[in-house]
């Protein structure tokens, strides 16, 4: 009886689930789990305003790229992590 009810409440747990991940919480059961008020309809952001130490930062500079790409960087340390193996079990 307990394997039964255990079955049936993970069921149950998985419909809900897939229920919120496809219909999202603002349609899925009517709406049952959608916040009190949706974000798309809010007036005001989460965040008002910036703090005073904030406002008065710099804006961000750019980082700065390499010119080859990150997995140019990667093949060259596999490639020398490969060669290092095989010198290793060759001698």
């Amino acid at each position: 009886m307990g394997k039964l009810f255990g079955l049936i409440l993970m069921l149950a747990a998985l419909y809900v689930g897939m229920s919120l991940y496809t219909q999202g919480l603002e349609s899925a059961f009517g709406g049952a789990f959608a916040p009190i008020e949706p974000v798309d309809r809010r007036e005001a952001p989460l965040a008002t305003g910036l703090t005073p130490a904030a406002g008065m930062a710099d804006a961000p500079s750019e980082r700065r790229r390499s010119g080859k790409p990150i997995t140019e960087a990667v093949r060259e340390r596999v490639t020398a992590d490969l060669a290092l193996g095989a010198r290793r079990h060759s001698q």
